[in-house]
């Protein structure tokens, strides 16, 4: 099982993953507007370049890539368009592959709470998804001030 945590993960040694989706803009930027993605993109300038490309090699524009991860950064889909509603089946997939990733590492992934910000889902509906992940993942829910 993960283990769940209040406060921010970008303040924790490990590999980080924050919730994305998969629109690219023309230039091949993964669109990274809000919440934790946003903050890794205010960290690692650039990430939504790299990310893009990844996600335009790997499934292109508004397609399923689940996970992908670049050195100590990750991206965890949820969505396709940045605007839509996080789909459960997404999350379902993409923690599936989590777990493989979380598999191969000793080193603790911290992954922001998925679907319940931007994604508009409850927690109630997204936790059941997550259970499948090892303790060596870490889930972040951000308490506001």
């Amino acid at each position: 099982m993960p283990i769940f945590r209040e406060g921010n993960l970008f303040h924790e040694d490990g590999i980080k993953f924050v919730t994305t989706n998969s629109y690219l803009t023309k230039d091949l930027r993964l669109v990274m507007g809000r919440g934790a993605a946003m903050e890794l993109k205010t960290i690692f300038t650039g990430i939504d370049r790299i990310f893009g490309n990844m996600i335009h090699a790997t499934c292109g524009h508004l397609g399923v890539y689940g996970i992908i991860k670049h050195d100590l950064y990750g991206a965890f889909q949820v969505k396709y368009h940045f605007m839509d509603k996080a789909d459960p089946e997404l999350i379902r997939y993409s923690a599936i592959m989590l777990k493989a990733e979380a598999g191969k590492t000793d080193r603790i992934i911290h992954l922001n709470y998925p679907g319940i910000g931007n994604g508009k889902l409850s927690k109630e509906e997204v936790r059941p998804l997550l259970n499948i992940l090892p303790d060596n993942v870490h889930i972040w829910e951000r308490k506001e001030k």
